[in-house]
């Protein structure tokens, strides 16, 4: 039970700062936040790749 008392307080704190709780990533698989991670990486950057996601060497 602590451990979840510690999740919800960082999950708090982090909402505190500005970030938002997005429920459809609560208890997923780790590589759904890396796919999720590498989205976001591509999005960010779309205009440096030049229009091409990152490989998955890049990734790595």
């Amino acid at each position: 039970m602590a451990e979840d008392k510690f999740e919800q307080a960082v999950i708090q704190q982090l909402k505190n700062e500005g970030w938002d709780y997005l429920s459809v990533y609560s208890g997923v698989t780790v590589d759904k936040l890396y796919d999720h991670w590498r989205d976001i990486l591509n999005e960010n950057n779309a205009r440096r790749l030049d229009g091409t996601p990152l490989t998955d060497s890049e990734f790595e």
